[in-house]
């Protein structure tokens, strides 16, 4: 007489152990969150992700808030809007901690920190329609007008205070899959002076 246990295909059944195995080591948050559970998952948490970035001087924080698309656009028609490379490169000075050249080969002293005293919306998030954002294919684009004021801390004692009104763009972009589920995460699409 064979035995039966001797013949019977032990694979499928070492998957099974293996499956339950990982599943028992695993949590619902590591589940289901997305890769960067620290991403953005509102249009005003890219608000709180800008004030964290700043305030941290985390350019790699600032860098992951950004659009690949992103443009600033100043209230000068005369000057050329800041590509998002620009716009890295800016920040990076300021964010460096050492004594930097600006754009117009000024003097630009080393910060050594900045704080926040005001980062606000004043007018709700609203959906961009038409050509507004022409520089950028996103469906999925919010404004909102914001009243800013930060405070730059130098290195050397002073400081100098930034203020005023802004119009910001985001716009939710897929995160990823996992396990049939599409995570978005809200990214920085771009700043405007009014």
């Amino acid at each position: 007489m064979k035995n039966r246990h001797s013949t019977r295909n032990p694979v499928p059944v070492l998957l099974a152990v293996a499956a339950l195995a990982l599943l028992a080591g695993c949590t619902p948050d590591a589940i289901n969150a997305p890769d960067d559970v620290t991403a953005p998952d509102t249009p005003a948490g890219v608000l709180d992700a800008l004030r964290e970035a700043y305030e941290s001087m985390s350019i790699e924080a600032y860098a992951d808030l950004l659009h690949p698309d992103f443009r600033f656009i100043f209230a000068d028609p005369r000057k050329a809007p800041y590509a998002r490379e620009d716009d890295l490169a800016s920040t990076g000075r300021m964010f460096s901690g050492v004594d930097q050249k600006n754009s117009a080969g000024g003097d630009a002293p080393a910060v050594a920190g900045i704080v926040f005293d005001k980062l606000e919306i004043l007018e709700g998030w609203e959906r961009v329609s038409g050509d507004e954002v022409d520089w950028s294919d996103e469906p999925h684009v919010m404004r909102a007008l914001i009243d800013y004021g930060f405070t730059l801390n130098l290195k050397s004692g002073g400081r100098l205070r930034a203020a005023g009104h802004q119009v910001v763009y985001a716009c939710a972009v897929e995160a990823g899959i996992r396990f049939s589920t599409r995570y978005w995460r809200w990214q920085l699409l771009g700043q405007r002076d009014p």
